[in-house]
């Protein structure tokens, strides 16, 4: 079929992309990770855009040391008076110049704090893009284990979709089977090619995700690892309040502001003086010039005050202003963002936690479903479209579990990202990048709330209470058969045999007076043995049947209705008394007759 083609060559694809191997591949969570916040593009952008902003500080700093230079001037001046006693205007003059700034209306000291908060705003933004590749590698990397899982549930699931079509198909060429039958095995062979495409798809999709941000591709194992809520706060405005306090991105928006105010401080310094010393020594000029005042050595101090300057330097603080309003602004998006994805993800936490216990319990119950539905189809009681039922449920299931799973993993992840603290939980740093320590301000300009959203838990009790009773002859209380009476004849047999001993007739005569006696009532004839060290399980399970059975015929051969009559082996599995490794017991070699009767459910 053109499906079952396209799902082997995307197979072939996956797993021949997936096979090459690295130099040092990676095959632990910790491990990845910390070749993405090493290795990653954009991380390391990050990186060299912090490193920027320090050189940018340590640039500004300079403002604060004189500046000394050289210059060299060369003149071509028209001689209009006799050049008495060397005073010419120098044609050829070197000079040695000397500058400080001593004050600059406090403009060096913004800027250098501007840069200081701009580096510290940019090294937080690193540890943000740090958390966020993080976040992503290790949803990637759940991913993996996750799709890797599905597609083999997926090639399990076409496989016994396969074979039982084939069945199918050969009893209706035979002309035993039903044409409806065939197409339902159609649709469902269908369906299962379609689920090993769409999880083919979903492994390619993740493994070309995950080469970008490691920037190598998956390795071939990697560890089965599920994260945990170890050290978590126990309620959602507890876990919100720590995010806020560490969170990179609510960190570098408030650096940000001080960056910014910081910047409205510097841009008020053209309306105050400023006063610079310069010191000038001349090195060198020509002989016929070394007596003109140009020539003399000078220090000077100069003042200087900004009268007018087109309304330029008050626009500039008004700008400044507007730019300290919209970091603030920024600041309160962050807190926003935050909030949610926090409070997203701890919701999660606390609903898959339950869900994962519950889909657990769906795929374990499936799976013994399936195993019966197996078992009575050997027997004749059930079709092969009932298989293909279970295998569909089953399938499902397994789906559901893994992605419960996956997604638990994940919304811890997030949840410690969110919190700054995935790349800490994991134990994975950077030896590049160092820390800074925590300023007042931060908690000064922190105005998020921990506040959030009031998590909806199901009232499954008023759900049941507030439910309209079931109408209709399908809803009705069904009755059910249980077992109200037990008594054990004393029956014997023939040594390792089914064949009842005469003394044992009377006995079972009395057996035959006392079912009778209960009506129309189902009886379940039960037999069991005992158990030596050379007991075969097998042979006493079918000797038993077959002594139960032996019962149930005298019976019927008396005038029994044989469709009242059930017969079970239980070999040795329900001893009622110890069995002795040699010899048995024969108080476990029995046959048990047991009423059941209808009762309401």
């Amino acid at each position: 079929m053109k499906l079952k083609k396209i799902a082997s060559a995307l197979l072939m694809g996956v797993f021949s992309f997936s096979s090459i191997s690295w130099a040092a591949s990676p095959e632990t969570l910790e491990k990845i990770i910390e070749k993405a916040v090493s290795e990653n593009p954009e991380v390391q952008a990050s990186f060299h855009a912090f490193k920027a902003a320090e050189f940018d500080e340590s640039a500004a700093k300079g403002r604060y040391l004189p500046n000394l230079t050289v210059d060299q001037t060369f003149r071509n001046q028209e001689r209009l008076t006799p050049n008495v006693n060397n005073t010419f205007t120098p044609n050829q003059q070197s000079t040695l110049t000397l500058r400080q700034m001593i004050f600059d209306g406090l403009a060096t000291p913004s800027e250098v704090g501007r840069l200081d908060h701009v580096a510290k705003s940019r090294f937080y933004e690193l540890q943000g893009q740090m958390q966020g590749v993080a976040l992503d590698t290790a949803t990637a990397y759940f991913d993996l284990l996750r799709y890797r899982r599905l597609v083999s549930y997926a090639q399990d699931n076409f496989v016994v979709h396969k074979q039982i079509f084939d069945k199918i198909k050969s009893r209706v060429d035979a002309g035993v089977g039903k044409k409806v039958d065939l197409e339902q095995a159609t649709g469902r062979l269908a369906l299962a090619e379609a689920n090993l495409l769409t999880e083919t798809t979903n492994l390619y999709d993740v493994s070309a995700r995950f080469q970008r941000l490691v920037g190598e591709l998956p390795p071939e194992s990697i560890n089965e690892v599920m994260l945990t809520g170890d050290g978590l706060a126990g309620s959602a405005d507890q876990v919100l309040d720590a995010a806020y306090k560490q969170n990179p991105n609510i960190l570098a928006a408030i650096e940000n502001i001080i960056a910014v105010e910081k910047s409205v401080s510097g841009k008020k310094a053209p309306f105050m003086p400023r006063l610079d010393l310069q010191g000038r020594k001349v090195i060198d000029v020509n002989d016929a010039s070394k007596n003109s005042t140009l020539a003399a050595d000078t220090l000077e101090v100069t003042a200087s005050w900004n009268i007018f300057n087109g309304f330029t330097d008050k626009s500039n603080l008004d700008s400044a202003v507007e730019t300290l309003n919209r970091s603030h602004d920024l600041r309160d998006k962050a807190c926003i963002d935050t909030r949610q994805l926090v409070a997203i993800a701890y919701n999660n936490i606390k609903q898959l936690n339950e869900q994962v216990a519950y889909r657990k319990q769906h795929q374990d119950s499936i799976e013994n479903a399936r195993l019966a539905y197996r078992k009575q189809y050997d027997i004749g009681q059930r079709t092969l479209l009932d298989l293909l039922d279970t295998e569909n449920e089953y399938f499902q299931s397994r789906r559901n579990f893994t992605n419960a799973e996956m997604d638990l993993s994940t919304a811890y992840a997030r949840t410690y990202a969110g919190q700054g603290l995935l790349l800490s939980k994991l134990g994975v740093t950077r030896a590049d990048v160092g820390e800074y320590p925590r300023e007042e301000y931060m908690d000064r300009e922190n105005v998020c709330k921990a506040v959030a959203p009031t998590q909806v838990v199901p009232d499954k009790a008023a759900l049941l209470a507030n439910a309209k009773p079931w109408e209709g002859e399908a809803f009705k209380p069904k009755t059910q058969e249980k077992a109200t009476m037990k008594f054990t004849p004393r029956i014997l047999f023939q040594a390792n045999s089914a064949i009842i001993l005469p003394e044992s007739y009377a006995d079972l005569d009395i057996v035959y007076d006392v079912v009778k006696e209960w009506g129309n009532d189902k009886v379940e004839i039960a037999g069991h043995t005992d158990k030596r060290n050379t007991s075969k399980e097998k042979y006493n399970l079918v000797l038993s049947e077959k002594r139960a059975k032996a019962v149930a015929d005298y019976l019927v051969k008396k005038g029994m209705d044989a469709q009242r009559l059930m017969v079970k082996g239980y070999g040795f599995s329900q001893p009622i008394a110890e069995n002795d490794p040699v010899s048995g017991n024969d108080a476990n070699r029995r046959v048990e007759v047991i009423r059941f009767q209808s009762v309401a459910q």
